[in-house]
């Protein structure tokens, strides 16, 4: 046998060379965002609401923020309406803002589920998935307390509730 070591010496450069297996696939790649953490800035966007206007992270720079990433055919994103609905009708008092952010779902759906339930909040639809992305959401429900100078200071996967919201608004800087 001329080469008894050729397929070992194949193996291992396949192996070297297979990003699944050669290297990690959690490590930053060149050119790729870091993924949205407590403590880090929010990612901005820029999206329109529901009546048409552009809105942007920055438009509420300056107060604690509550952004959350809904879908209108979604059940725990239904269950927890009300709760944003009640905290959304305190917020000019207490010094902070909601924003939801309709994802994986059509303008005719949010506008006709934004009128049933009556949600007092501004809503926006990233009807490309960019904001989505960008927050590294699966799915919806998820919910980000931002302060008031874009730092992300909590942030909760999956429904939310009372206790969390507050929790999550008192991180962020909202006056409780």
């Amino acid at each position: 046998m001329k080469y008894p070591r050729a397929p070992l010496l194949w193996a291992v450069l396949w192996l070297a060379a297979s990003p699944s297996i050669g290297w990690p696939q959690n490590s930053p790649q060149i050119g790729q965002k870091p993924v949205p953490a407590v403590g880090a800035a929010a990612v901005n966007f820029e999206l329109k609401s529901l009546d048409g206007k552009a809105v942007s992270l920055e438009t509420f720079r300056g107060k604690p923020l509550m952004i959350n990433f809904f879908a209108s055919w979604c059940d725990p994103c239904r269950d927890e309406m009300s709760l944003l609905n009640e905290l959304a009708s305190k917020a000019n008092k207490e010094g902070y803002a909601i924003f939801g952010i309709a994802v994986e779902d059509t303008r005719a759906s949010v506008m006709q589920y934004a009128a049933e339930v009556k949600l007092i909040f501004p809503i926006a639809l990233d009807l490309n998935s960019m904001v989505k992305r960008a927050y590294r959401i699966f799915g919806p429900p998820a919910t980000f307390f931002i302060d008031s100078r874009g730092v992300i200071r909590d942030m909760v996967i999956g429904p939310i509730t009372s206790e969390r919201a507050r929790e999550g608004l008192k991180k962020a800087g909202a006056a409780r």
